[in-house]
């Protein structure tokens, strides 16, 4: 009788490591499959693009990319077509270093985007977790950007990842917890 018993319990704790495993690898799967999505709108964003246009982007270098088949021989172009490349790698840079204050709000607003998943959920206090969030995240790239921090995109990012590790515990804390996790020096407070 003992022997039955000790078998079927065996296996019943067999089935349950079966499915802990199981939904280990679901959870674990998941939470690569956001931080690759994440990754991959972060690079879109800083080259300007958008998940919609990035594919008829790709395809449409990969045309120019292709030579067409043509029974002539291609000719080298001359040398007065040229274009000066370091005239348009200045242009660009010029172009791509946005004034701070629109940085920073370009990535709060992205940012709040990414909290949206968030929505309905609420604190013990009945805010909602969205909201709250996104008060923590503004309140360290502020602090960030007043240090004279100019990688805020990076810090914004490694901040959404411990909020997808810890929401709640996110935002039970305060902004000064954030940015401690962060690695950013965080003011004292004097004591009256």
């Amino acid at each position: 009788m003992r022997k039955t018993l000790d078998s079927i319990i065996q296996a019943a704790l067999d089935e349950a490591l079966a499915a802990l495993a199981a939904r280990a690898k679901d959870l674990v799967c998941e939470a690569a499959q956001a931080a690759l999505e994440a990754r991959v709108k972060a690079l879109l964003e800083e080259e300007g693009l958008t998940p919609a246009l990035a594919a008829p982007a790709r395809a449409k270098a990969k045309v120019q990319a292709t030579p067409a088949l043509d029974p002539e021989p291609l000719e080298a172009p001359a040398p007065a077509q040229a274009t000066p490349v370091k005239a348009r790698k200045r242009a660009k840079a010029a172009q791509a270093t946005p004034a701070p204050a629109q940085d920073l709000e370009a990535i709060l607003q992205a940012a709040q985007v990414a909290l949206e998943k968030y929505r309905g959920i609420t604190t013990p206090k009945g805010k909602s977790l969205t909201d709250v969030l996104g008060r923590r995240l503004r309140n360290v790239l502020k602090h960030a950007q007043g240090l004279g921090r100019t990688d805020l995109q990076a810090l914004a990012q490694r901040a959404l990842a411990l909020i997808n590790a810890d929401p709640r515990g996110v935002a039970m804390g305060s902004w000064q917890a954030l940015a401690a996790r962060l690695g950013l020096p965080v003011p004292v407070a004097q004591g009256e």
